[in-house]
């Protein structure tokens, strides 16, 4: 059997002498054909390598922008901690001014107290004792 397809297969084949006449009317391919075709796969290839770089292009700008928006974001946090921090700062401060300023007034009044009555026991030293104008003296008695 196998005597009979490989005879088969070899007799549907055109004749030797037929297939080289073949080949000889096939169009040969000029050089500037050969260029036109290597272009063309290279204009392919710069297509498909374009693309791929379009791609990583695509993705690094995503990349950066997540980062900025990450940036801002930290950025913004740590405004927003600074401003805190500041007016956390200056309420202390205002905090230390009144505590100053009562500790000012406390002070000018235990002066004021303390002068007060330094005035008074001073008026008490000088002050006269008054004796009854009108007061018998007292009886005595003899026995």
């Amino acid at each position: 059997m196998e005597g009979t397809s490989a005879a088969a297969n070899f007799s549907s084949l055109p004749p030797p002498s037929r297939r080289l006449s073949q080949i000889r009317r096939r169009k040969k391919k000029t050089q500037d054909e050969m260029f036109a075709e290597i272009m063309e796969s290279t204009r392919s290839e710069r297509a498909h390598l374009n693309e791929w770089k379009d791609t990583v292009s695509k993705y690094r700008k995503e990349a950066s922008e997540r980062e900025d928006r990450r940036d801002q974001c930290e950025d913004r946090k740590d405004q927003r901690e600074e401003r805190r921090d500041a007016r956390d700062e200056r309420w202390q401060q205002e905090d230390q001014r009144r505590q100053d300023a009562t500790l000012g007034l406390l002070h000018e009044q235990t002066d004021m107290l303390r002068r007060l009555v330094e005035l008074q026991e001073r008026q008490q030293d000088n002050r006269v004792l008054l004796q009854p104008l009108y007061n018998p003296p007292p009886p005595h008695h003899v026995p």
